[in-house]
């Protein structure tokens, strides 16, 4: 999927936002070697280098890089996908955030990851977890079906079974956790944007479109927007691993 950084930027700051708590799993990274396996926009990586880290940020959207280029001189970038992306021994620690469930192959990318780790370093993650935009995804899955076009899920959510995954490749799973975190949208466009972004390859375009994103809201109003703001219902898995 071809990503829109603005858009990111400008609706949905709030997955950086809590990926500081993934940040912050890694303890002192001053003049450690960190990879950001997903950089996104930049704003994570940048913030690890506040930090006094050596960052490299790996990111496969070309869009999402041009955004964290623009944003943030002198961040050490590259365009890669993670399943590909392996350097030997190369960092002291890595983290990841909200990029996992964009992935089908996620344990190439873990493996890819245990390599590029020296002994001892650590991995921080956090993606969508089993559950994860259920009332949402639930209704746009409806509402494609009432025009009669398909629901196609980008998404590869994971639960606690994971930890067998990042044994598998060698890692030792110091904690892990699936927590549900309602999350508040910005604007009153806020579902729809959420929708737009994260959902736009299963889509239609042109007047179905708006139709599509009508009846999403109509029929998750009642338990999505509380307070005057719009909310996703997401579920996350968070972990900490060793090598």
């Amino acid at each position: 999927m071809d990503w829109d950084g603005k858009l990111y930027e400008g609706s949905h700051a709030f997955v950086s936002e809590y990926g500081l708590k993934v940040l912050d799993m890694l303890g002192d990274i001053r003049g450690k070697r960190v990879l950001d396996a997903g950089c996104g926009t930049g704003t994570l990586a940048a913030e690890a280098a506040r930090r006094g880290a050596l960052v490299t940020g790996v990111d496969a959207d070309e869009n999402m890089l041009a955004a964290a280029h623009e944003k943030f001189s002198g961040l050490k970038l590259e365009k890669c996908r993670l399943e590909e992306y392996r350097r030997d021994k190369a960092f002291d620690c890595a983290y990841s955030n909200a990029v996992l469930h964009w992935i089908a192959d996620q344990n190439a990318v873990i493996k890819n990851i245990y390599d590029s780790l020296i002994f001892g370093g650590k991995f921080a993650c956090e993606f969508g977890g089993t559950g994860n935009a259920n009332i949402v995804l639930s209704a746009l899955k409806q509402a494609l079906a009432e025009e009669k076009l398909p629901f196609n899920s980008p998404f590869h959510y994971r639960g606690l079974e994971f930890k067998r995954v990042l044994e598998g490749a060698g890692f030792t799973v110091k904690e892990i956790e699936l927590f549900p975190r309602m999350t508040p949208l910005k604007g009153e466009d806020g579902m729809a944007n959420w929708i737009l972004q994260f959902c736009r390859d299963t889509l239609p375009g042109g007047e179905w479109q708006s139709k599509v994103l009508r009846r999403v809201e109509n029929s998750v109003r009642g338990e999505l927007y509380f307070d005057g703001v719009w909310h996703v219902d997401y579920m996350r898995l968070r972990f900490l691993a060793e090598k």
